[in-house]
């Protein structure tokens, strides 16, 4: 495989220099009269629903998305460990293997913190829909496509963590987790690019195979995106009646495909999306414009 070998030698550098375990104060309890994230994070931002909410509702729905958040990191990052440990010692990833320990030490650690979080102040880590791909792919295209939505995981999580963990008005542990993660996962974001890069080289050798790779990435990337709206997050900021909806499910659906929502999506996922077309394995940059893909 095609892989920069002294960017990964840089990585395991760098992540040695911060070898050591996060610490973060832990408070008994947390605010709930302030906003646990930058306002336009909020998936009901832009949209006629957010108009109705009153401050103090907008706080309360702030702390759940904020646990459905940390809770899909929770999951996505399980996946993450089971793909990358099963890789580890394959022949063809021996260039990175020694980078994969320090990755799995790396996320093993935030798994533990994001799931303290959550079971500390919601009482619950919320349930996420497993990420899977069909497994009738070629070897290396599977291979790919799971390297791949580890990397729009991460970058996905990484958008919210840069934002969240610059913001002075969060409450401390929340902006102390999402700063950490940042700095992490600014090293694993470039390991994911080197080998994604290195494996869609390997196979992009006829049309019809780029063809389904483009088909694959933006399907998952509309799949995280559909990831951000969680109907138990507004049943449990009480907001679902006064937003106007019957049910949280309804409230989710017309938000995730609200017109007003499609330019946060495109923005939210646009570092991500330039990396793929960038090197050939999407064809549209705005596809997220025109609606999710389910």
């Amino acid at each position: 495989m095609d892989i920069n070998s002294s960017r990964i030698d840089r990585l395991i550098e760098l992540s040695e220099k911060n070898s050591d375990p996060a610490t973060f104060s832990w408070p008994e309890t947390l605010p709930v009269d302030v906003l646990w994230c930058d306002e336009d994070l909020m998936t009901t931002y832009g949209t006629e629903s957010h108009k109705t909410l009153d401050f103090s509702q907008k706080c309360l729905l702030s702390k759940w998305e904020a646990i459905n958040f940390f809770s899909l990191n929770v999951h996505g990052i399980k996946e993450a460990l089971k793909f990358v440990a099963d890789c580890i010692y394959e022949p063809r990833y021996d260039c990175v293997s020694q980078y994969m320990h320090t990755f799995i030490a790396e996320e093993n650690e935030h798994m533990e913190y994001f799931a303290k979080f959550c079971i500390r102040y919601a009482g619950k880590i919320y349930e996420t829909p497993s990420f899977s791909v069909k497994k009738d792919h070629p070897r290396l295209q599977q291979e790919l496509y799971m390297f791949a939505s580890t990397l729009i995981f991460e970058e996905f999580v990484d958008f919210y963590n840069h934002k969240v963990g610059k913001n002075s008005v969060v409450p401390g542990i929340v902006r102390d987790i999402n700063y950490s993660h940042h700095i992490d996962e600014t090293r694993h974001v470039s390991f994911g690019r080197e080998v994604v890069r290195g494996l869609f080289k390997e196979i992009a050798d006829d049309e019809e195979t780029v063809k389904k790779v483009s088909s694959q990435i933006k399907s998952t990337i509309s799949y995280f995106v559909g990831l951000m709206y969680n109907h138990n997050s507004y049943m449990d900021a009480d907001v679902v009646k006064h937003c106007g909806f019957s049910s949280s499910f309804a409230m989710r659906n017309a938000l995730r495909n609200s017109e007003s929502r499609k330019e946060m999506h495109q923005i939210w996922f646009r570092r991500t999306i330039n990396f793929f077309h960038q090197n050939g394995m999407i064809d549209d940059k705005r596809f997220l414009l025109s609606g999710l893909t389910d």
